[in-house]
Order: structure tokens, then sequence, then C-alpha cells
């Protein structure tokens, strides 16, 4: 009799322990994809209560994955990393599992899958913090904004946004705004999932400025409609347009690639075909135009054709966001864009230093004394109304975060509009173990503390300054998490 009932016993184990391997297997074919899963992370203690096996073959899956094959498949490795780390979230081991995404979120930081879960496991960590609830939360960048990268297309920043919506190179305009690729990303913002979205290097979810659904509607008015009845198709085109298919530049800065870049003939042809064909139509119901975020425009000779090309005369509602190294801006380049002359909504010069040193460092191929000479023409024109406002933009990590403070004086100094301040993002420039020895703002960089001290510079505290995703490091935030 008690034969049998071990035996009974060993059988309905033997069942339960395959129940959550065919779930595991099951799972792991859903997580083998680019986008976040939050349904999965909030649906997790069910699967752990319902399978009482699933957290031990989970690790047993992954212990034995790591141990009999060192070069396995990525998209599987972060799976289960993500599944371990759901485990001792839900095992009261919470700090653990922010510190294991913490640490594959460093050697992978463009996966919307491992981001999306450290942010879940983030978000119990510190479950008061309304940044972590995004349920009810719009976000109106993928209804009004289209980024042109070359072959591709995104409603956001692409390092925040990765899916395309299309590539302009190929196809119209109109089909690509409101592609099935494009709606989807809407739906995702509806919803509440942002699955479309790395939600770690966001800056408006990290630092929780996301407005309510209602505050939306009462923000953008002519949206109020679409916010109500969760519509994804747009009637009208982008409103604010982001060129950033020509890398061309002047410079070469390590944290962007690994030697100076400029398009060869046959490229700028195809992109002046674009630009006639899409770009130009394209622009003419567009409020702004951002130029640009992948190069330098003065150095790109299809950016400088098409900054003469967009007069007041041809596009009297549009203005410019005009975003630059500051090398080549100087009065005698400003005085051959007319079309610029107080129609420049926001002038944006990337420096990523406050000194001689740390500028030619990161900025590679640049002059310390010219930025310094082409910084006080740029605030001379925005103290002359010239331009409606001047930033700066800071690349934070190991090379440059001691100079964090010093910047904000300079900004201070230059009467600047705002200084942003925001991670470093691997560009393929880096290996994983590469980038991660520049990520200094990860708990287990070798100067993590040191950044720590930097974020405490009352400085930062500053009017002018912007710290985007690293809000969550000022000195009450780092000290809760």
């Amino acid at each position: 009799m008690k034969k049998t009932a071990h035996n009974a016993a060993a059988k309905a184990e033997e069942a339960a322990r395959a129940q959550a391997q065919d779930m595991l297997h099951t799972m792991l074919q859903d997580l083998i994809q680019i986008d976040d899963r939050p349904e999965i992370w909030a649906a997790f203690p069910q699967f752990l209560q319902a399978l009482p096996h699933f957290s031990s073959v989970i690790r047993d899956t992954h212990a034995a994955a790591m141990r009999s094959n060192p070069k396995i498949d990525l998209f599987l490795a972060i799976a289960l990393e993500i599944l371990v780390a759901m485990c001792e979230a839900h095992e009261g081991q919470l700090p653990a599992a922010v510190a294991r995404l913490a640490r594959a979120a460093t050697m992978q930081s463009n996966s919307l899958l491992l981001q999306g879960a450290l942010f879940h496991v983030q978000g119990l960590a510190d479950p008061a913090n309304p940044k972590y609830r995004l349920e009810e939360r719009f976000c109106v960048k993928p209804f009004v904004e289209l980024h042109v990268l070359d072959n591709s297309t995104h409603q956001c920043c692409a390092n925040w946004l990765p899916t395309s919506a299309g590539d302009l190179s190929q196809s119209d305009w109109e089909s690509v705004w409101n592609s099935q690729a494009a709606q989807a990303v809407r739906a995702s913002i509806h919803d509440g999932s942002y699955r479309h979205c790395n939600k770690t290097a966001c800056p408006e979810i990290q630092a929780g400025t996301l407005p309510t659904r209602q505050e939306a509607m009462v923000r953008w008015p002519s949206l109020a409609a679409l916010i109500a009845e969760r519509e994804t198709e747009m009637q009208q085109g982008p409103q604010d347009v982001n060129l950033a298919y020509d890398v061309t530049c002047n410079l070469s800065c390590p944290s962007c690639r690994t030697s100076k870049q400029a398009a060869d003939a046959a490229t700028r042809e195809r992109y002046s075909a674009m630009q006639e064909r899409a770009i130009l139509p394209m622009l003419r119901d567009a409020k702004s135009v951002f130029i640009t975020g992948s190069g330098d425009p003065f150095a790109s000779k299809n950016f400088r054709q098409l900054m003469e090309r967009l007069t007041p005369e041809d596009y009297p509602d549009l203005r410019f966001r005009i975003m630059t190294n500051a090398m080549l801006f100087t009065p005698r380049e400003w005085e051959k864009f007319p079309a610029l002359h107080g129609r420049v909504q926001s002038l944006q010069i990337s420096i990523d230093g406050a000194s001689k040193q740390t500028h030619e460092l990161l900025r590679r191929g640049a002059r310390w004394e010219v930025m310094e000479e082409n910084l006080r023409f740029s605030a001379d024109l925005l103290a002359q109304g010239l331009v409606d406002s001047l930033y700066l933009s800071f690349t934070v990590q190991v090379d440059n975060f001691h100079e964090m403070g010093a910047a904000v004086d300079l900004a201070e100094s230059l009467g600047v509009t705002g200084l942003y301040f925001g991670k470093m993002t691997n560009w393929g420039t880096f290996s994983p173990e590469e980038y991660a020895q520049k990520a200094v703002f990860t708990p287990t960089h070798p100067q993590y503390r040191a950044f720590l001290a930097a974020m405490a510079d009352p400085r930062l505290r500053s009017r002018r300054a912007i710290l985007g995703n690293l809000v969550d490091y000022l000195p009450q935030q780092a000290a809760a998490a």
C-alpha cells in the first residue's frame, strides 16, 4: 500500500515537474523576441503559485545552459536571466533581482525585454513611486513625431523606441506614418504596456513626467478624441520631424563612432532623391524639423542644401531645431543660412566636458578654444532673440562624470536655457565589456560611489540642469533605491 502511494506521489511529482518544464518552454518561445512583455511580468506570481516546480525548473535550466553552452544564443540567455530574476523578486530577494538585471542590462543596453524586466522589478522594489505605473500615462511622441534614419523611421529616438515604422527611401511618407508597425506602437501607448519602449532609457519615463491621459487631453486638445477613443491611425502628418539619416560629421567622437564618417557621392544622391520625394513634401504640414542627432548639420552637404530649401516663403509655419557640435557654427556660417534667422526654435550644442582636456578627449577632432568662441557666439544669438532657446547636452560616462558640476557653471555663465544630462548609450561603438567599463552609472562599476558623489553636487539642482534618465541618482532617490 505504501509502495503504491509512493509511486503515485512520484508520478504526480514527475508530472508536475513536466508541466513546469512545458510552461518554461512555452514562455521561452514568447520571450525570444525584441519587445517587452509586461503582461508576463505582472502575471509571474500566478505562474509560481500554480506551478510549484516552476522556480526550480527555471534555475536548473539556467544553470545547465550557462554551464554546458558558453556560447548560448543571446536571446535565450537574456530570457533565462530575466526568469531567474523574476523568481528572486517574488521569493523575497528583490535586491538580488535588481542587481542581476542591472548587470545584464549593462551588457545589453538596447534589449527592450531586459530593460522592461528591470523596470518592472525596480517598480516592485519602489511600489510607492508613480513613475512605474504607466497604465494611465500618455506619451504624445508616437502621435506627432517621426525620426528619419537611413533605411528606417521611428516615432521617437531610435534608442528609446527601436521599432521601425518603415523606410522612407522606399515608401511614401503617408504609408510609413500610418504603417502597421507605427499603429502598433501607438496601441502600446493606449494600452499602457509601452512594450516597444526602452523604459530605463526614456528620460520622460525615468523622470516620471509623462502626463495622465486626462492631462494629455487638456494639453493637446486636437488629440483629445483620439486619446479617448484609443485611435491609432493619424489623420494628419507628423508635426515634429527629426532628420537623422546622414551621419556625416566633422568629428569622430568615441561615444558615437570609431572614425570620422562622411557620405560618399552615391549616398548623397540617394539622400537627395529621398529629400525631394518624401522629406520636403512631408515638412509642408510639419511645425518643426530637427537637424540632426546623427552627425553635424553644417558638415553635411545634404542637410546644408535642405536648410537652404526650407525658406519662410515656402514653409511659413516651420521652425528649426538645430543640434551641432559647434565647431563649424561660426558667424560666417550663420550668415550663409538666412532661412534659419528668426526661425530657430532651439539650438542644441553637445559638449560632453567642461575643460579642454575632457572635451578634446571625448569630442575627437575638436578644439576647446574654438568651442568657447562659438559658445559665446551662440549665447549672443540667444541674448539678441535670434534663436528662441539654447541648450547644451552632456552625455555622462566614466571619463566626464566628474565635470557635471563644472558644466552647470559653464551653462550659467553663458545664460543658456538649459543643460541636458543623460546616460551614454552604446550605439554599437563598444563591445558589451567596453560599454560596462564606460557605464559609471551602474551599481557594479568600480567608480559608482564617486559617480553618486558627483550627482550630489548642489550645482545639479540648478534650474538649468535637466537630468532626464539620471534623476534617480540624486541623493534622496539613490538612498531610497
